[in-house]
This record gives C-alpha cells, structure tokens and sequence, in this order.
C-alpha cells in the first residue's frame, strides 16, 4: 500500500480516540476506500472509520489488502506531525514506513517493525433504533461541560415533548436538566460514561454535528460525516443499566 495524506488533522482525530482502548487495529484497503474498526476491550465501544480513496492525494493498494497495525506506535508517530506536513504511509516487507514531509524540504522517517500476528476487524452490530436526531457538538458539549460543574460521571440522554434533555445519570446535590427542542416523538432515556461520551466531541475536526439514534435503555449509535473530503466516522456506545 501506499497512502499519501495532505488533510492531516481529519485522520488523526480517530487514532486520538482509539489509542487508548485498543491495541491492534486492521487497516483494510479496497481499490475505492480504507476501512478501519475497533471494539474496545470491554466490549462497550465499536468503531469505523471510512475514508473513501479521494480522501488520500494518493491512494495505491494491490486489490484488496490489509495491514494490522500497533495502535500505540502509530499514535506516537501521528502525533508528533505538523499540521503542514506531508504524510506518506507505506509497507516494506515487517515495516510500516511513516514519512513526513514539510513545505521547507525536511524529511522525517519513521519504521516500525508491523505486528506478527494479524487480527480479524469486528463487525459491526446490526441495531434499529426507535429515534434519530441531529445534535450539534457545540450543545453536547454545553451539556458536558455543566454536567462536570454538578459532578456527575454518567450523562442521560430522554427524550420527551418534543425535546432532547440532558440530565445527570446518577443523583447528585445538585438538579440539573439542558433541554434542546427535536422534531422527534416518544418518550425514551439511556445513560452512558461521561468519560466516552466526552470523546465524540473530538469529531469537530470531522463535523460539526452529529446523526445520533437512540432507544430506551438502548446503546447509542452516532455518525459523523465530511462527505466533500469523503470521510466518516460511525459508532455504538453501549449504555448503563442499573440492576436491582
């Protein structure tokens, strides 16, 4: 393979989210995309990204292939690009070669030794949920944000009268609600780690609003798409559910 990246910033935003919630990762490569999924260890988080072959300055793969990579190196090595550089990623035989190139002529390259076993990319869950809604992250984050003041780890999501409310998951000393007006009906709530529901709001990079579907007691499922740079990156966040 040979992928050639000059919108930097927009596939770095998902190793910034998986790098810490799993340790391989299949890269698979199609002669129209590059497709990229994760389920993290506890089985709370499954994660695509798809990033369609125009995306790439340069896209050249042998029909379809697939590279399983150390998430951690790879994170360490995106993270130390420039915004201005030129990425180029390739294989030579057990190494992945990672090279930046910067506008003034400099050269940097990194080779690190692909892992020896090979993994199977999970599949995505096949859910139908009872609602869909649009919410921008600028009003997720607000509601974040706040939640933090009150102290709650756990956000709650319900819907109800035509709104969208954000709500502490657990009790708290303090009642908190930050209801947004949806063009939905029904009546619905699940609650879900602050802590992963905080990471979508890295997905700015990507848009700035999210499609998000929902059920009662349901798992979250969310999108985030830049169809002009042909990017995106889907979800399922599983919920929690108190037992008696």
């Amino acid at each position: 393979m040979l992928l050639e990246i000059d919108n930097f910033e927009q596939f770095k935003v998902f190793f910034d989210v998986i790098y810490d919630i799993t340790d391989l990762i299949e890269l698979q490569l199609f002669n129209t995309h590059m497709v990229c999924s994760i389920l993290d260890k506890a089985k709370v988080r499954f994660m695509t990204a798809t990033f369609k072959s125009d995306f790439f300055a340069v896209y050249e793969v042998d029909d379809a292939e697939s590279v399983t990579l150390f998430v951690e190196d790879l994170h360490k090595i995106i993270k130390s690009a420039n915004k201005i550089d030129n990425v180029i990623l390739c294989t030579n035989d057990d190494y992945l070669v990672c090279k930046f190139e910067s506008k003034n002529g400099n050269t940097r390259v990194f080779e690190f030794v692909l892992p020896a076993e090979y993994i199977d990319s999970p599949k995505s869950p096949s859910i139908s949920l009872p609602v869909s809604f649009d919410l921008k992250l600028s009003d997720l984050k607000q509601g974040i944000n706040d939640l933090k003041v009150v102290g709650s780890d756990e956000i709650q999501f319900s819907i109800s009268d035509g709104f969208l409310n954000i709500t502490a998951g657990v009790e708290t000393t303090t009642n908190y609600a930050y209801s947004i007006p949806m063009n939905v009906e029904g009546s619905m709530s699940s609650k879900f780690s602050m802590d992963y529901i905080s990471q979508l709001l890295k997905f700015d990079k990507i848009n700035s609003t999210g499609k998000f579907n929902m059920g009662d007691d349901y798992p979250l499922l969310y999108s985030f798409e830049d169809e002009i740079m042909g990017v995106k990156i889907t979800g399922v966040i599983a919920p929690r559910i108190e037992v008696d």
